[in-house]
């Protein structure tokens, strides 16, 4: 396996480096997204790019116009989305967000179906290779008993000719639901009830399952090293880290025989972070070089 790992390091250098003669489009590669965030920078103009997030997210991006993309992708092995987004430069430097990011799942039954829709606007500062964006979106999703505003924050910095550091921060505080919790139940003085009051030594509590709905933060963020290649601009590997927490909604689960525990709603998983980009389509007008033609001699 380590010689199969260096090896791969080692095509991966070698494509990245090239030839000193090979001039690298970057631009190809930096317009649209940092990880998944949108940037204001959208992909080029009647192009159309793939990439692949850990080999999970599979995404399609595509220039309309030069402020206007789509982008449609599949999240294995369930759910799809579709993101369409506007941008316009107001002033040097300086472009303003508005997109929507439309996402449900397939093939699952009514119980286990999602429904998520993520309504956001921002602002890029900066050029195309180097830039912030902050965005403030609003997420109605039927998972959720409401819907929430999430924090979005990205940026990409050029460190030398075709490596980038980019990187996206996701925040939201709302409310979670939390099924099937343990609880005992109470009679109208609020003492607990057995199973079997003719035993009260032995008897275990009755128990009901109730549903909470508890205050939770989540927090998502990738930060990546992109390499794009020299021998073919129009391709490019991220390599990073990947780190996805929600917690937050303190509660109690009950036991039988009057036990409890004391609980959060706490789930954290740091992930590595890989990326590829491919350009699989350019539909712009190709100029066609004019060949001079000279007078005849006769």
């Amino acid at each position: 396996m380590r010689w199969l790992f260096a090896l791969f390091i080692s095509l991966m250098v070698s494509d990245l480096i090239g030839s000193d003669s090979s001039e690298i489009e970057e631009r190809k590669l930096i317009g649209g997204r940092y990880v998944f965030m949108q940037s204001g920078f959208p992909v080029e103009k009647k192009t159309l790019q793939y990439q692949n997030l850990n080999g999970v997210l599979n995404d399609i991006q595509y220039g309309i116009t030069d402020d206007i993309s789509m982008a449609t992708g599949v999240v294995l092995p369930f759910y799809i989305y579709l993101a369409p987004q506007y941008s316009v430069e107001v002033a040097d430097k300086q472009r303003l967000i508005l997109g929507d990011i439309a996402a449900s799942s397939m093939f699952l039954e009514d119980e286990d179906a999602l429904n998520v829709n993520l309504l956001y606007a921002g602002y890029t500062y900066g050029d195309l290779y180097n830039h912030a964006t902050v965005a403030m979106g609003y997420m109605a999703t039927n998972i959720l008993p409401n819907s929430s505003l999430w924090l979005q924050l990205g940026g990409t910095k050029r460190l030398a000719k075709g490596i980038y550091l980019m990187g996206e921060f996701w925040y939201s505080n709302g409310y979670q639901e939390m099924k099937g919790v343990s609880r005992w139940k109470l009679d109208a003085a609020g003492n607990k009830i057995l199973v079997d009051p003719s035993d009260p030594l032995r008897s275990p509590y009755q128990l009901k399952k109730e549903n909470l709905l508890l205050n939770r933060h989540t927090l998502y963020a990738n930060l990546q090293f992109r390499m794009i290649s020299a021998r073919n601009s129009s391709r490019s590997w991220s390599f990073g880290l990947m780190y996805f927490a929600n917690w937050g909604g303190e509660y109690q689960d009950h036991g039988p025989y009057g036990e409890s525990r004391d609980l959060s709603n706490l789930f954290v998983l740091p992930l590595p972070s890989i990326s590829f980009i491919q350009r699989i389509g350019d539909f712009r007008p190709q100029d066609i070089p004019i060949r001079r033609i000279g007078t005849p001699s006769f």
